[in-house]
């Protein structure tokens, strides 16, 4: 057979597949958006963290909220959220702490002085708990995505204290159509925190031999940069960036941050990290195979081994990811059926829905 045609065929079978993929993955998520909520008559305003790392967040959270509330009001870097909410007299005020650095705890106290309701979802517990101590008990409800910090700020004295993790909002976390240039066989997205570097340099000489692509900063820390330097880009991804990657992606890794290292967290209390990451329901809401670390709080999301994958070591991380490289279908059934709870159960309207209800019912 002339090379002409083998490429032909083989363009052609790729394609189709990658297009059923896709009207697979669509079918789920527009089946699951169908399903609408309940609405509050009330007036929110939102504070976002307002840096490059909640980005996601902040997106996803202001926009489900708009479907929600009958009234919104997000504040920007450039207003002061105490006088807007002056102005705006909101039944509640959310704010996403990122560490205190954009809306300072005493600035909860001037609202609350106000009248009005406070609400904060602490985004980085539990790695800086040594500062969200200070940040918790200023609001009259804290919600906090680590479970392991919801008895620490009960005895700080905070009586509403929740767990609850973050999700993905479907209109800007979904699967899409991605160029070619982003398909791999291995993804990870993320800063090189000292675990990760301990497992990606057990199991560099393997990765060095498939189409792998690693983005964040501190790389350069492997033993064996030299392995990988070609795949690795140190940069920040902003979330469409990272969308496309996920995407086009044939298995992404999710290794969760250790709570135990000194150099990266403020957390001398040694509380364990227990909950899962915003990443795990990024992942799984594009339709893309997840091989993840284990956390406690996972099975109570996802059903490991059957809505997404998990390894223990860096050997069973290997032998997962040859084995799923070379089983197609199953490995884009797990996607699937990953994709289908998300989209079902771990959306931004789903959560807020659950905190609106904690505030207002």
């Amino acid at each position: 057979m002339k090379a002409w045609r083998i490429g032909w065929e083989d363009g052609y079978r790729r394609g189709w597949s990658y297009g059923y993929h896709l009207g697979k993955c669509e079918a789920i998520v527009r089946q699951s958006m169908e399903v609408k909520g309940r609405y509050w008559d009330v007036k929110v305003l939102f504070v976002p963290a307002q840096g490059a790392p909640y980005a996601s967040l902040d997106q996803g959270i202001g926009r489900e909220l708009e479907g929600l509330v009958q009234q919104l009001r997000i504040a920007d870097n450039h207003q002061d959220a105490v006088v807007l909410a002056a102005e705006f007299r909101p039944d509640l005020v959310i704010v996403l702490d990122a560490l205190g650095q954009t809306f300072p705890a005493h600035k909860a106290d001037e609202l609350r002085a106000m009248g009005i309701r406070t609400a904060v979802w602490l985004p980085d517990d539990p790695y800086h708990s040594d500062v969200t101590v200070g940040i918790a008990p200023h609001y009259d409800y804290v919600f906090t995505l680590e479970m392991s910090c919801v008895s620490l700020y009960r005895e700080l004295g905070c009586k509403q204290v929740y767990y609850l993790p973050f999700a993905v909002n479907p209109n800007y976390i979904r699967p899409i159509y991605t160029e070619t240039a982003y398909e791999t066989d291995v993804c990870f997205i993320g800063s090189a925190f000292w675990n990760r570097v301990a497992l990606f340099d057990e199991i560099a000489e393997y990765l060095a031999g498939k189409k792998v692509k690693i983005v964040g900063y501190w790389w350069e820390r492997l033993k064996h940069y030299s392995l990988l330097k070609d795949k690795i880009d140190g940069i920040w991804l902003s979330p469409e960036e990272t969308l496309k990657h996920y995407n086009r992606a044939k298995i992404v890794i999710n290794l969760h941050r250790s709570s135990e290292d000194p150099s990266h967290n403020s957390n001398s209390r040694n509380l364990p990290a227990r909950s899962v990451n915003p990443r795990m329901f990024e992942i799984s809401a594009c339709g893309t195979l997840q091989l993840s670390d284990v956390r406690e709080g996972l099975p109570d999301l996802y059903t490991p081994e059957y809505e997404m994958a998990t390894f223990s070591s860096p050997d069973e991380l290997v032998n997962k990811i040859e084995y799923y490289l070379h089983h197609e279908d199953e490995r884009r059934e797990m996607a699937w059926r990953g994709l289908q709870k998300t989209m079902r159960e771990h959306t931004f309207r789903n959560r807020l829905s659950e905190l609106l209800s904690i505030v207002f019912d």
